[in-house]
């Protein structure tokens, strides 16, 4: 391992030294370097380096497809036996670049690996010299002009049957690391501009030094500023700090009626009132709940003292349950839960103390939760913890009649006693819960049918007190 990381550290060293590379769109890469294959203890190979080459094409500046091609001689650990392997990689790839200098490469696509020498069909007594399957490739770029480098690290699934007859060759993850000097060639050429103005040294740029920000002219000249945004430049206008969105005259000075409430500037003793709301006669809002939002805007304009508001008025109602924060006994209500007037969930239906535990199922002749069952049963569990103090609920258990009873008053007691931990273990009280299981007792659909029996294998909750 040490070895490894040595390999990967004089890689990244010699990265600092290698100038930059962009890409775009039509350019084609070539790389050349090294690869050091990890390969899966099933293998039992040892680790060496070897070395490759790669042929890439940007459809655009982001998106890409490659194919690389490692070579590889190795042998099995403890042995003299020589084993060779050709890796041959297709991937499209996704360049995510953090600036000119620097960015990060993600890819997928799949391997074909040819073994030869003292091969695996030979070493393993497998059936084939070839085997395949899918991968992907994280890696580093470093860079911006037409030489760069990458260091990647690359994950191939492996999947039978190319590999049939050895346990030792059965679906694995071989992981990869290479280190690549690349050359690009074509792709859109982009003009020197010193500048930075948009226009190219070679138009030629009239203004050379244009000062960074400035919009420019054809010639690359700055064009006269308008600091405010009124449409009058900054050499024109007799009002430079009009307010956003005013309307001016040909001096860069107000006019009209800016805010649109209804009363001209010349008047108006509150020129930035916000669109939609109402004013008095000088042109200056009212808000009668004192919440913050003005008459007009305000939705909900009878708002009680001190509540906390949203951008329209009417009380925020941060968990989402139809109760405003200020009337929620239970805030922090999950997402999609019923609640009551109080905001609280509401466990059962109005006049019912029971119901079936939907979805809630169990491994066959099991008392392990199917991993399903577990968001149902989360649920109940916010549900439960809001009932009122003292109620306590059973968790009833049901098997279909296929099976002895006593198997089935066992399996049933079992499975409910499984509900009751589960929710526990997710804050309910235990004093509130007990579990009893009920057999092929008190059956809700026939036992006929194999849709009646799974009918009657459930899990339910009750109320008692």
């Amino acid at each position: 391992m040490t070895r490894k990381i040595s390999v990967l550290c004089a890689a990244i060293a010699l990265a600092a030294t290698v100038p930059a590379h962009a890409q775009s769109k039509g350019q084609f890469q070539v790389g050349v370097g090294a690869g050091l294959p990890f390969y899966a203890d099933t293998l039992s190979l040892d680790d060496k380096v070897g070395f490759g080459g790669r042929l890439g094409y940007m459809f655009s500046d982001k998106i890409g497809l490659e194919g690389d091609i490692f070579y590889y001689s190795t042998n099995p650990t403890g042995s003299t036996l020589d084993v060779t392997e050709m890796p041959l990689h297709g991937r499209l790839t996704y360049y995510a670049n953090v600036n000119k200098n620097f960015g990060f490469i993600f890819g997928l696509g799949a391997v074909y690996n040819q073994w030869g020498g003292d091969s695996l069909k030979t070493y393993y007594a497998t059936t084939t010299d070839a085997d395949a399957g899918p991968g992907g490739l994280v890696g580093l770029r470093f860079g911006g002009g037409p030489v760069s480098f990458r260091v990647d690290l690359t994950g191939d699934y492996i999947i039978n049957p190319f590999n049939q007859t050895s346990s030792a060759n059965d679906s694995r993850f071989d992981l990869g690391m290479d280190a690549m000097l690349s050359f690009a060639f074509g792709g859109n050429k982009t003009l020197k501009d010193s500048d930075k103005d948009g226009v190219p040294d070679k138009t030629p740029d009239l203004c050379a030094n244009t000062p960074l920000g400035d919009a420019v002219d054809v010639n690359g000249c700055s064009l006269p500023k308008d600091a405010d945004g009124d449409g009058v430049t900054n050499d024109k206008d007799k009002c430079p700090n009009t307010p956003a969105g005013t309307k001016v005259d040909v001096n860069g000075c107000a006019f009209g009626d800016a805010d649109k409430d209804g009363v001209k500037d010349n008047m108006d003793k509150c020129p930035n009132t916000p669109m939609g709301a109402t004013v008095d006669v000088n042109g200056c809002p009212a808000d009668q709940d004192a919440d913050g939002v003005f008459n007009g805007i305000d939705k909900c304009p009878d708002t009680p003292a001190g509540v906390t508001v949203n951008a329209t008025g009417c009380p925020a109602d941060a968990d989402g349950d139809g109760v405003a924060d200020y009337l929620d006994k239970c805030p922090n209500t999950p997402a999609g839960m019923q609640v009551n007037a109080a905001g609280c969930p509401v466990l059962f239906e109005p006049g019912k103390s029971a119901l079936v535990l939907e979805g809630v199922t169990f491994a066959t002749n099991s008392a392990v939760l199917d991993p399903t069952s577990t968001g149902i049963l989360d649920r109940l569990a916010n549900a439960a913890q809001y009932n009122p103090s003292g109620s306590k609920l059973e968790i009833a258990g049901y098997t279909d009649n296929t099976g002895g009873r006593a198997h089935n008053m066992k399996l049933s007691q079992a499975r409910a006693e499984s509900v009751m931990n589960y929710l526990i273990s997710k804050g309910v009280p235990a004093s509130m819960l007990t579990a009893k299981g009920y057999g092929p007792d008190f059956p809700i659909d026939t036992n006929a049918t194999a849709a009646g029996k799974a009918n009657n294998r459930r899990v339910m909750v009750k109320q008692t007190q």
